[in-house]
C-alpha cells in the first residue's frame, strides 16, 4: 500500500463523516470536509505521477472514492431539494453506465480500455463546483442563481459525456472483435 492510495482510502473515509455533517445541519464542516476530500483528490492524482507510484488498486480505487463523494452529495443535496433530483438521477445513471461498462470490459479481459476522456474529466470538474456551490448556499442560507445555471451545464455535459463514452464503448468493443478475428 503506498502513499496515494492510503491518501485515497482517506478520502473514501471522509464520504460518511461528510454525510453525518450535512444530516447535523453542520454546513460549514460538511463544506470542509467536502472541499478535503476534493484536495486529496488532486494531492493523491500529483503524489502518484511525479514519485511514479501509480498502481491498480489506486487506478480502481481514485474513480470510485470520486464517485462515491459525488453520487453521496448529489443524492443527499437532491433529498434535501438543494439541487434538482433528475439531475441526480442523471449522474447516477451516467455513473452506473460508465462502471458496468468497466466492469464488463475487464470480465472481457480488455483491460483499462476506458480511460476517462478530457471532456470526462471536464464533467467531473462543473459536478465538483457545482456541489460546491450547493453546499456554500446551503451554509450561507441561501440560493445562489450560480447553481442553477451550473445544474444545467452539468446536465448537458452529462448528456454529452456519457454518449461519448457509450460511442466510444462500442468503437472499442468493434475494434477489439475485429483484432481477434483479424
Amino acid at each position: 500500500m503506498n502513499l496515494p492510495n492510503i491518501i485515497t482510502l482517506f478520502r473514501i473515509a471522509l464520504v460518511p463523516v461528510f454525510l453525518v455533517f450535512l444530516i447535523q445541519s453542520r454546513y460549514g464542516l460538511a463544506v470542509g470536509v467536502f472541499a478535503v476530500a476534493g484536495l486529496t483528490d488532486a494531492i493523491d492524482g500529483a503524489i502518484a505521477r511525479l514519485m511514479n507510484k501509480k498502481t491498480a488498486l489506486g487506478a480502481l480505487l481514485d474513480p470510485l472514492a470520486d464517485k462515491f463523494l459525488v453520487l453521496t452529495a448529489f443524492i443527499a443535496l437532491a433529498l434535501m431539494d438543494r439541487l434538482p433530483l433528475w439531475l441526480a438521477g442523471m449522474v447516477i445513471v451516467r455513473d452506473a453506465a460508465i462502471i458496468s461498462g468497466c466492469l464488463y470490459f475487464y470480465r472481457l479481459d480488455f483491460g483499462d480500455a476506458l480511460r476517462p476522456t478530457q471532456l470526462g474529466k471536464l464533467t467531473t470538474f462543473v459536478l465538483i463546483l457545482l456541489l460546491m456551490t450547493a453546499l456554500a448556499g446551503l451554509y450561507m442560507g441561501r440560493r445562489f442563481a450560480l447553481t442553477e445555471y451550473l445544474s444545467w451545464l452539468a446536465a448537458a455535459l452529462l448528456a454529452a459525456s456519457g454518449l461519448q463514452y457509450i460511442i466510444r464503448g462500442f468503437g472499442i468493443i468493434h475494434g477489439k472483435k475485429n483484432n481477434l478475428a483479424g
